[in-house]
């Protein structure tokens, strides 16, 4: 019983991890990370990509900007 509760509060996302941007924030910081050159571009993709999964909901990108 004591791991099954251990478990279900480990998944509930109350830790450091689990924290969110809005939309309009992740347009502006991944056009700042896909524009420095002071990153490799695997990195800044990463990073881009990364950040997108913590916005919640739909959020459009114009990729064309940036490629």
């Amino acid at each position: 019983m004591n791991i099954l509760a251990a478990l279900i509060i480990a998944t509930h996302g109350a830790g450091p991890y689990d924290w969110h941007m809005s939309c309009e924030r992740w347009q502006e910081r991944a056009h700042e990370i896909l524009a420095d050159e002071k990153l490799p571009e695997k990195e800044r993709w990463f990073l881009v990509r990364y950040l997108r999964n913590k916005v919640i909901g739909i959020c459009p990108f114009d990729w064309t900007d940036n490629v």
